[in-house]
């Protein structure tokens, strides 16, 4: 391909860098160091071609830096945020357990902190980020500190190609309605903020967050839409967390198993080959104890909460019904099999080097940590909270534009001035 940029080289992966081959191509745009390698100049170069990195972003999905001396924390937010229009988020809404931030630094995440995401016996999880939280980035960003002994690279896939492979019937489905996601007691959202119930319900209405149930039993519920358009492409992606399909995964091991052949791959291919229910028990004891040996405090505030949430669920007198709809309900059993299908097709991955970043279109790719040995360290960024609503009367297509700040931040900033 043409060198579009100067003082690098651009290109698309070969087919060494990868270890899983597949008919995605072009994705991601790899910019390599050429006549510098250092970190000042990465940033310098970034600065001055923002906007057509961000639109070869949107263009192939994902882009990937490579060969720069990237060594630190610090070098990967720097490094980012020297991209003119991306807003680094430094709190989102109710984020999952373990997303926490590295060294104080503001925008720098663990990709967990309580277990690991990638480079394990795990293979699925797909997922658009932040899914489970209202505050969902436009861009989400990696950065390689340190490989897998082996494999444990981040798989991509643009979700643009798989909503393209869906039937007219599905698409009219997801398209029409927002579906359920999560719900929240207002009195977890309270304490995890440091706020009153009064005023966690009061930023809820200003942020279309519905609020059902009575006096310590309220809810904060969230529906979302399913399907977004890019803002520079002007093309439709799916956008879901694919843990909403229970069976895909299973369907996902049956099209990647012949990828991983060789007594390397023993144990990941005996435990693929179990029954689903005995696999997703197995992932929630490992993510059960990882949680407790992790901080057994917090693990015990996780399951209290659980269970205060379980009992307020079932107090039918008291509780309100409302649309509990998921989005998994979408797909039939011919859906999943296609999907996955179309997941090994469009799948792509690259082999992680010590000082890789990884930029990509959170609009349109999903992303998950993949089957592995031996520790790593993959750090993250999320930038550009993107404008929504979360009622259920709302559409399940959403144009997207940003928002300057989310909801997580303005529940922080309302603590620091008084509530």
């Amino acid at each position: 391909m043409d060198n579009t940029y100067s003082d690098v080289v651009t290109r698309f992966l070969r087919a060494d860098e990868r270890l899983v081959l597949s008919d995605e191509k072009e994705m991601p745009l790899v910019i390599e160091a050429d006549k510098s390698t250092d970190v000042n100049f990465l940033k310098k170069f970034l600065s001055a071609n923002s906007a057509p990195v961000v639109n070869d972003i949107a263009k192939y999905g994902a882009v990937l830096l490579r060969g720069f001396d990237i060594a630190t924390d610090e070098d990967f937010e720097q490094v980012v945020l020297s991209i003119q229009g991306f807003q680094g988020i430094s709190d989102a809404f109710m984020s999952e357990e373990g997303r926490i931030h590295v060294d104080g630094l503001k925008y720098v995440l663990h990709t967990n902190a309580v277990y690991k995401t990638g480079g394990t016996l795990y293979l699925g999880g797909f997922h658009t980020e932040n899914y489970y939280s209202a505050d969902v980035p436009g861009y989400i960003s990696f950065c390689c500190l340190k490989p897998s002994e082996t494999g444990g690279e981040t798989g991509i896939i643009n979700t643009k190609k798989l909503y393209g492979d869906f039937n007219n019937a599905l698409k009219e489905k997801l398209e029409k309605n927002t579906f359920f996601v999560c719900k929240w007691l207002v009195t977890e959202v309270a304490e995890r903020y440091n706020l009153s119930t009064e005023t966690v319900e009061k930023k809820c209405k200003e942020f279309d967050l519905p609020i059902v149930g009575n006096g310590n039993d309220k809810f904060v519920l969230m529906y979302k839409p399913s399907v977004f358009e890019n803002p520079v492409t002007n093309e439709k992606s799916l956008q879901i967390n694919l843990l909403e399909i229970p069976t895909l995964n299973l369907e996902l091991s049956r099209c990647f198993i012949n990828d991983y052949n060789g007594t390397t791959w023993f144990w990941h291919r005996f435990v693929w080959r179990l029954p689903s229910s005995v696999f997703n028990a197995l992932a929630m004891i490992y993510m059960s104890f990882s949680s407790f040996f992790y901080s057994p405090k917090d693990s015990l505030k996780i399951l209290f909460t659980k269970i205060n949430v379980y009992r307020a669920s079932t107090k039918k007198n008291n509780f309100p019904s409302f649309n509990d709809v998921k989005v998994g309900s979408c797909f039939s059993k011919d859906d999943i099999s296609q999907l996955a299908k179309s997941m090994r097709k469009h799948y792509s991955s690259c082999l992680w080097r010590k000082g890789d970043i990884l930029l990509v279109d959170n609009k349109q790719v999903m992303h998950a940590g993949m089957p592995g040995s031996g520790s790593r360290v993959v750090r993250a960024m999320i930038c550009n909270p993107i404008e929504m609503k979360y009622s259920h009367i709302e559409p399940g297509y959403l144009t997207c534009r940003y928002r300057t700040t989310t909801i997580g931040e303005r529940m922080k900033l309302h603590r620091s001035i008084g509530q």
